[in-house]
């Protein structure tokens, strides 16, 4: 049922935003939802900033209904989880009944056959008893005997150890007698060579006084030529940082999600000037699904190129860098910036396929100098106005 009730309720919002014309597409890799338009620009009944409105709240519902159908989904789970659980329970009791029901019969059965083993048990537990006892004590009187051997063999092992505990000491006696004598006659020798040594020091911290006078002058000649040297190559580095441009000393320290883009105006001599007009709305939400704002955010308006499908399939859609590169050149015709409202205007716009690439601001706390993108093709007809509400979550 709840199955059921998810999909209609999902068939009806869609069918709702066909309906008013509206066209919701998402793309998760970019965590972007959009909702787009078109009407025929003499049609005076359509208001672009109530459309616009709609257009938000149309995201929001999709938004809430994709959290409903998680919500859904999660306690679907949680049923059959728990059912699972209680007839696993509900199996082990029964197992456990039969099984008790079972012991008791055959308790039941053996029940005689316990008493008459039991009988015999007690016939043959006396006979092995006497017969145990005969064995214990023949057991105790052999334990006897060895005792008594193992203690006479310890005694004599102790005199034979103290006979040659007496002989050892003796040895080291007249070992320690001829060493001092040694070391007596090796002192001697020591006192004499220190006397000799002293006389040969003084001579020697004579000359080792004049040495070090020598390399102190010698050290003090260095380190005014290392000092020279820094000196030299400080101004060397300043000279050359001085001498870098700017854009190679800014170099960010953090990589931004997808590749960067630069921009640059196409020349005026080939502009086309249509009678199609594109408005738009740009919502950014933070990771929380609040809304934020984000600064110099500025809309562009591009037509489709090779170099352009190649950027928006392979670093926009795959959230990729090159860090090789400092940036994708494109070509653009008209660019504005958000207003307070958060919208953006293009008029004069000629039939046919472009990109609408949003360009904003990282916020500081998450990266500095950093850039995010919202891109999106449309098909512009003649005399169309185009409606689309961008959002897009950081």
């Amino acid at each position: 049922m709840l199955k059921n009730t998810l999909l209609l309720s999902s068939l009806l919002l869609f069918s709702g935003c066909a309906e008013r014309g509206y066209q919701l597409t998402t793309q998760t890799s970019t965590h972007t939802l959009t909702a787009q338009s078109s009407v025929d620009i003499s049609d005076t009944q359509v208001q672009t900033n109530q459309e616009l409105l709609k257009m938000q709240d149309a995201i929001k519902k999709e938004r809430k209904k994709k959290r409903t159908i998680l919500k859904a989904k999660n306690t679907i789970t949680e049923t059959k989880t728990r059912e699972k659980e209680e007839r696993v329970n509900a199996k082990k009791l029964y197992d456990k009944k039969v099984l008790q029901k079972e012991l008791e019969a055959r308790k039941a059965k053996t029940l005689d056959g316990k008493r008459l083993a039991l009988q015999r048990e007690e016939e043959m537990g006396r006979k092995h008893r006497l017969i145990l006892e005969e064995k214990e004590k023949k057991k105790h009187q052999e334990e006897i005997k060895k005792l008594a051997e193992f203690k006479v063999k310890k005694q004599e092992e102790k005199a034979k150890a103290l006979e040659a505990n007496m002989k050892k000491s003796a040895q080291e006696q007249a070992l320690k007698k001829e060493k001092s004598l040694k070391l007596e006659k090796a002192l001697q020798i020591k006192a004499t060579l220190a006397a000799q040594e002293a006389l040969k020091a003084k001579e020697i911290a004579a000359k080792n006084v004049e040495i070090l006078r020598l390399a102190q002058i010698e050290e003090a000649k260095v380190i005014k030529e290392e000092k020279e040297a820094k000196v030299k190559r400080l101004q060397e580095k300043k000279r050359k940082k001085a001498n870098v441009p700017i854009e190679k000393r800014k170099k960010s320290s953090l990589l931004t999600s997808t590749q960067s883009l630069r921009f640059q105006l196409i020349n005026k001599i080939y502009h086309k000037f249509g009678s199609s007009e594109v408005h738009g709305h740009v919502i950014y939400l933070t990771p929380s699904g609040q809304e934020t704002r984000l600064t110099g955010s500025k809309v562009y308006i591009l037509p489709i190129s090779a170099k352009l499908n190649h950027w928006y399939e392979n670093y926009y859609l795959k959230n990729k860098n090159n860090p090789n590169t400092n940036g994708t050149v494109v070509n653009y015709l008209n660019s504005t910036y958000l207003n307070l409202e958060k919208n953006f205007e293009f008029y004069g716009v000629a039939e046919g396929s472009y990109y609408v690439i949003i360009e904003s601001n990282y916020p500081s706390h998450i990266a500095r100098n950093k850039k995010v993108y919202i891109a999106k093709k449309i098909q512009v007809g003649k005399h169309k106005k185009i409606m689309a509400v961008f959002s897009k979550k950081l």
